[in-house]
């Protein structure tokens, strides 16, 4: 991966594609001005996207569209809630959360998409992929609401 400050048009196309992706005004949150891009020295395109505090997300090959980092996620956290959260009724997560742990979520969601992981104190404790619509998940169902990507790692 070779690294380099992002142009110009770059950084207005990465900040498109977040706003197309968690909505306007993400784009501005996510992608700073300064920001720092992973090249594929196989494609030549854009893979990783870093800030001042390290990665905020990354670029899937196969659509275009972000897999965020904790980084990133906390930057997000900016949004009115509640914009790509989920609240969850424990202070511990593993890999997969069940719809009876999800105490509220975005509605405006849909299966696929990029979910920040909250607890009822509002501490974030991870990201996810939503399995489920909002609409199953507050039907209440017996199987995975949220796979779990990354998890905050808590201090010793």
């Amino acid at each position: 991966m070779r690294l380099r400050r992002a142009t110009r048009s770059e950084v207005l196309r990465l900040r498109a594609i977040a706003d197309y992706q968690f909505g306007y005004p993400a784009g501005d949150l996510l992608i700073p001005d300064d920001v720092i891009v992973g090249i594929s020295p196989a494609t030549r395109r854009i893979r990783e996207i870093y800030g001042s505090e390290g990665l905020l997300a990354v670029l899937r090959a196969h659509d275009y569209l972000y897999s965020l980092s904790i980084n990133g996620a906390r930057r997000l956290l900016a949004l009115p809630e509640p914009r790509l959260r989920a609240i969850v009724n424990s202070n511990e997560i593993s890999k997969s959360i069940p719809c009876y742990k999800i105490i509220s979520i975005d509605e405006e969601l849909r299966p696929g998409d990029e979910v920040i992981i909250l607890s009822e104190e509002k501490e974030l404790l991870g990201i996810g992929r939503l399995r489920l619509s909002p609409l199953e998940i507050r039907e209440g169902c017996g199987s995975e609401a949220i796979r779990v990507r990354k998890r905050v790692r808590k201090e010793e």
